[in-house]
């Protein structure tokens, strides 16, 4: 499979996050190293990624964690409904 514009627009994310295959990693390499507009795209959703990592280092506080397990149980044990 040959990777154009959309093929690459397409699976950036999984590039990102070495989610393909070996050949797939290396044609779309290829591709953005040659296409100033997915290039373009590539650092934006990096961008974005690297803005949800930081955000996301947070840890919920022991009574949010516990309400959340408890209304799951509640749930479960209601056979689903609320």
């Amino acid at each position: 499979m040959t990777f154009d514009c959309q093929e690459t627009k397409r699976h950036v994310h999984e590039y990102l996050h070495n989610e393909l295959s070996d050949t797939e990693i290396s044609e779309i390499t290829a591709h953005l190293a040659n296409c100033d507009s997915c290039e373009t795209d590539y650092d934006m959703e990096n961008l974005i990624n690297g803005a949800i990592r930081e955000s996301c280092t947070e840890v919920a506080p022991q009574e949010l964690a516990d309400r959340v397990l408890a209304e799951i149980r509640r749930i479960q044990a209601n056979g689903g409904s609320h």
